[in-house]
């Protein structure tokens, strides 16, 4: 009894000492650094699924620990989805808060999760997301969950590019393409046209673009959107609650880079990105390489219109309400723009910049500068009007290149001397007497010093405005006609 007991002592407290060193060890085999980042299979649980009924779908993604200790999640939460309508499941337990979970060294978990929405309950088309949020040594990391309320064709990135050593992931466009207006279109990420092909885009088509996407059209490639007065194309973001509804900067812009040509925008609304259309270089003057009809862009971070030594012909254009310019035609290039309205009234922060900006050349990060000419830039029966004392600002080479640019029965926002041979027939800081901009309504009213005073001329080969009415009896300056509309205001 006595030797057993002698015995039986010293084995329990090894059983103890091992079980607490094996405790210890677990302990310091967690990672506690606040710097631990897990690594994830996506950036984002995306749900096409088409709702027609009480629908749901089920999403995975993979949870990757890269290290060679233990990670501790404290929690795994679905947040910002106040509907409820997102739920997870982390190896086998399911919920929208998940507590506790480690990931061995070098190993991954799977996550699941299902979304369920009931049209029926909703305004269609719509956009539903949430944030699956993982808490880490008091750290939070973040996939989104993004669930569309309607069939839809989603444009998302497949594809792998190297450009300039960099390798580019993409949704890539290889041959000629068509987008109609069956579907709306909900484009994640960069949508790339290859040089060659042509993306065409129907009447009445609806693209809805996500805060990282853009589009870009590579050397040689083209961009034609077919809108009509009845079904216009339009281009926005990807949120659709009346609060994004004219909310600037809510996705990148449409490139058209070096050499690519022919772009035709006819009928389209554009709006609530960061640069409208940004237009670039081009080899030659002969063809435009963008033609602009009946078109709204409008509520751009920064610019409606951004072209770099290229070749614009707009007619019905308004441009409005963005951050920084509404048109920017830099680096010379060749431009006519007739019966439009460039407007700037941007009220999310305080504007510095003019509506306009008319720039010949750039200087080079040696100092050195680089002079393009400005061949044309054409305003006829045009408004270029703002919230600003000065809405046009000129940057010219002092050194040489041209800079040739004519006003032409244009109503002007400016301080500057009209009376040269660039301004003909200018009405100078006349009040448009726009219907309501803060609704981004340029329609003019009653009274306006545009009603009669453009040049009848130029309204021959543009005989109806941006909505149809017609320009047979009277030329009125700017993108509109002015017409009674006293009814349609109190609807």
């Amino acid at each position: 009894m006595k030797i057993r007991h002698i015995l039986y002592i010293p084995f329990l407290f090894i059983l103890a000492v091992y079980a607490f060193t094996f405790q210890g060890c677990r302990d310091d085999d967690i990672l506690i650094s606040p710097e631990v980042k897990l690594s994830f299979s996506t950036d984002t649980i995306m749900f096409d699924t088409v709702f027609t009924t009480l629908g749901s779908a089920t999403r995975s993604m993979k949870v990757y620990n890269d290290y060679n200790k233990r990670i501790h999640i404290s929690k795994i939460e679905i947040s910002g989805d106040e509907d409820l309508q997102f739920r997870i499941n982390v190896d086998g337990e399911p919920g929208r808060e998940i507590h506790d979970v480690y990931i061995e060294p070098k190993d991954s978990i799977f996550i699941f999760a299902e979304v369920t929405l009931d049209p029926v309950k909703y305004n269609l088309p719509m956009i539903i997301t949430a944030n699956l949020n993982f808490h880490i040594n008091e750290n939070v990391q973040s996939v989104k969950l993004v669930a569309w309320g309607q069939d839809a064709v989603f444009i998302r990135p497949e594809d792998h590019l190297i450009i300039n050593g960099d390798t580019v992931k993409c949704y890539l466009i290889d041959e000629n393409t068509t987008w109609t207006g069956e579907l709306p279109y909900v484009v994640y990420g960069l949508v790339i046209v290859a040089p060659g092909s042509t993306l065409t885009v129907e009447q009445g088509s609806r693209i809805h673009m996500f805060s990282n996407a853009s589009m870009i059209f590579w050397e040689e490639s083209t961009f034609k959107v077919m809108g009509t007065m009845e079904q216009p194309v339009t281009i926005e973001g990807a949120r659709l609650e009346q609060h994004y509804s004219e909310r600037p900067g809510q996705w990148g812009r449409i490139w058209m880079m070096k050499t690519s040509r022919d772009h035709e925008i006819n009928n389209a609304v554009i709006k609530n990105g960061t640069v409208g259309l940004h237009v670039d270089y081009v080899g030659s003057y002969t063809e435009p390489t963008l033609k602009l009809k009946n078109t709204f862009i409008r509520n751009m971070s920064i610019a409606g219109l951004l072209a770099q030594s290229s070749h614009v012909v707009g007619e019905n254009v308004v441009i409005s309400n963005c951050g920084e310019f509404a048109a920017v035609l830099s680096l010379g290039g060749k431009y006519d723009f007739r019966h439009s309205t460039f407007a700037n009234y941007y009220n999310i922060s305080i504007r510095q910049t003019p509506t306009l900006l008319l720039n010949n050349y750039y200087r080079d990060e040696d100092g050195n500068y680089h002079v393009s000419d400005l061949e044309k830039a054409f305003f006829g029966n045009s408004i270029i009007y703002g919230n600003l004392e000065e809405e046009i600002w000129y940057d010219f080479y002092e050194g040489g290149g041209q800079a040739n640019y004519t006003f032409h029965h244009t109503i002007l926002k400016t301080l500057k001397d009209v009376s040269g041979s660039n301004y003909v027939n200018v009405l100078k800081n006349q009040d448009p007497l726009f219907n309501d901009v803060s609704e981004n309504d340029y329609r003019i009213l009653e009274g306006s010093p545009a009603i009669g005073e453009g040049d009848p001329h130029i309204s021959q080969d543009i005989p109806y405005d941006i909505l149809g009415h017609d320009r047979f009896e009277r030329s009125d300056i700017g993108a509109y006609q002015y017409y009674e509309f006293e009814e349609e205001n109190d609807e």
